[in-house]
């Protein structure tokens, strides 16, 4: 018997055994085939295509929800103020159609099928991208996303991280899950000074034992903080120096000269920055002078007569110099003049708003004060009511022996009542006054601003005029040279030394003046085109300027009244919300609230209907 009750006990356990062991394998069976799904991202799915209906429904599903979303979904979706989009499992094949999302900075499309990163430089706003999850096989065509902070190419194909040098602004970067098998394109993340976690796990690079990929980076990029979002220690750091010591001196040695180019390159971008603020950018040398000689073949052909012409084109290029000169200057002078306006008027109106922010301050510290005291009190008083209309369910035929209650209730409430009156008005007349203080600032500034810009104006049109004038008398000059040197070459026998384009004026006296005229025509042109755009890119900046704190100004005032409008109403509710809270039954609240004269707001009166 024992021997049976052994066998017994073993084939159980063997049977459990094989029915564990069938769970285990069937729950891999599962999960293998769900993660062969996951890789084909939705197979059964046709391939997608980047549209507006995509767009607007990935808007309408990830907006708002309930009624919120309800009442979103009756207007329609503007794209360009859309500001982020995830388009994920959609089977897309192609990056495409995104321009239409103007002011896009968060953009998301990973678990698709691409295979190229295209298509996203009219997204100059964007500061986060995801292309996890893809296909693709190469770095590219990030030039114009100088603002991105945030980018991940986790799970894709790419063999070298590159052309990410010039994403300044970058701050964390994922590539993990590549087929990144070499170091080279690493050392160009130096260049980015912002960047500060860095994640390169599961590439082949990554599998290097002797060449431990965390030291490397941790040695050399020095801005970095966080290597598979991990703190890098400062023994990695000397780790990686002492093995990596001969690496680091050769990209020290070969990055040197780069350091300097990139500096040129950065102050020639900051000068045309604050040349293009000044509206004389190119005006510094003889750019417009030598802009006006570029596809003129009049002017060439009167040219083509030799010394003379040349020295009327040198004394021209000297007068011309010396006007657009007297324009650069200007416009240094008047921008600078305009950010000391602009400084002083952020002075004075930061001023004011810090002013009215104090005396705000003051009035709602002294609400609170009032709030945080009777609000224990009236808890204590509604309780003792409350206590008192259990232990005596005829106290309504004794209305007498509550009144000292009663009275200590009413006049909390009068107290709170005048305190928050006092507060909605003081806090908005603080307002009102600051918003009219602030309106005639603006009001002032817009006068001096325009002021400014009009003398900018006029001062550079005077030496617009100038500039034509020099023109004029170039062309005559050059005209009377032209004429002297044909005749003199026809008269002496030499009529083969003149060039070709002028052999005609021998026939016809016309040629010369005509060719003149053109010449005249095509230069006049490009000085009216410049001093055209020094004039609209200056008044539209002032106009810009002046309507953006004007909308500035009433989006701060509408805001602050909401604020204080909800702030004092959240606190009044939450007051006389303390009756009904400390009152348990329907029945009570009736019997207490009938003989306390509360004023109960519409929307309590509805909650408690």
């Amino acid at each position: 018997m024992r021997v049976v009750y052994l066998l017994i006990i073993y084939h159980c356990l063997v049977k459990v055994a094989f029915g564990y062991i069938f769970k285990i394998i069937s729950k891999q069976c599962k999960m293998s085939k769900s993660l062969s799904a996951e890789e084909s991202i939705h197979k059964d799915q046709e391939p997608g295509v980047i549209s507006n209906g995509m767009l607007t429904k990935a808007i309408v599903e990830q907006g708002h929800k309930g009624e919120a979303g309800r009442l979103a979904r009756l207007d329609q979706v503007d794209l360009w103020c859309i500001t982020v989009i995830r388009l994920e499992f959609q089977n897309i094949l192609k990056i495409d159609h995104l321009w239409v999302l103007k002011n896009l900075e968060v953009l998301s499309l990973a678990f698709n099928k691409i295979d190229k990163i295209e298509n996203l430089h009219q997204l100059t706003k964007l500061k986060e991208l995801n292309l996890s999850f893809n296909f693709i096989e190469k770095i590219e065509n990030l030039d114009q996303l100088t603002e991105i902070r945030t980018l991940s190419f986790y799970g894709n194909r790419i063999s070298k991280l590159e052309n990410l040098d010039h994403l300044e602004k970058l701050v964390i970067l994922s590539a993990g899950k590549n087929i990144i098998n070499t170091l080279n394109g690493i050392e160009r993340l130096r260049f980015l000074k912002d960047l500060r976690s860095l994640n390169l796990a599961d590439n082949p690079i990554a599998n290097d034992m002797t060449k431990p990929l965390r030291l490397y980076v941790a040695i050399l990029l020095p801005q970095l903080k966080y290597y598979q979002y991990i703190l890098l220690k400062p023994e990695e750091r000397e780790a990686g120096k002492e093995q990596f010591t001969r690496e680091l001196q050769d990209i020290l040695e070969q990055e040197k000269f780069e350091i300097i180019e990139r500096s040129r390159l950065a102050k020639e971008k900051a000068d045309e920055i604050y040349l293009s603020k000044s509206f004389v950018e190119h005006m510094n040398g003889h750019q417009l002078f030598e802009s006006l000689f570029v596809g003129d073949p009049d002017g060439e052909a009167l040219l083509a007569i030799g010394d003379d012409a040349i020295e009327l084109k040198t004394e021209y290029n000297a007068e011309a110099y010396n006007l657009t000169q007297q324009i650069y200057k200007i416009g240094l002078e008047q921008y600078e003049r305009r950010q000391k306006e602009i400084k002083l008027y952020n002075s004075c109106i930061d001023a004011e708003r810090k002013k009215a922010q104090k005396l705000g301050q003051d009035i709602i510290n002294h609400f609170l004060d009032v709030y945080n005291r009777l609000c224990p009190k009236v808890k204590e008083i509604v309780t003792n009511l409350d206590q008192d209309a259990h232990k005596r369910p005829d106290m309504h035929l004794l209305p007498h022996e509550f009144h000292p209650l009663i009275d200590e209730l009413e006049v909390a409430k009068d107290e709170f009542n005048t305190v928050f009156e006092d507060s909605w008005h003081t806090l908005m007349n603080i307002e009102m006054q600051l918003f009219e203080r602030t309106e005639e600032g603006n009001s002032n500034f817009e006068n001096t601003i325009k002021e400014m810009t009009n003398e900018f104006i006029e001062k550079a049109q005077a030496q617009f005029v100038l500039l034509r004038e020099a023109e004029i008398n170039f062309g005559d000059g050059l005209v009377e040279a032209v004429q002297q040197f044909v005749t003199f070459q026809a008269a002496s026998g030499h009529a083969a030394a003149i060039p070709s384009a002028l052999k005609e004026a021998l026939e016809d006296k016309d040629v010369i003046p005509n060719l003149a005229a053109g010449m005249r025509d095509q230069h006049m042109q490009l000085i009216d085109a410049r001093e055209d755009k020094l004039i609209s890119r200056s008044r539209n900046w002032a106009r810009d300027l002046c309507d953006e704190i004007q909308n500035s100004e009433t989006k701060r005032n509408r805001a602050k009244v909401l604020e204080i409008t909800y702030f004092l109403d959240h606190h009044r509710q939450a007051f006389y919300a303390l009756i009904e809270d400390f009152i348990p039954t329907q029945e009570d609240k009736k019997r207490i609230l009938s003989k306390v004269q509360f004023s109960i707001d519409a929307s309590s009166a509805n909650e408690k209907d």
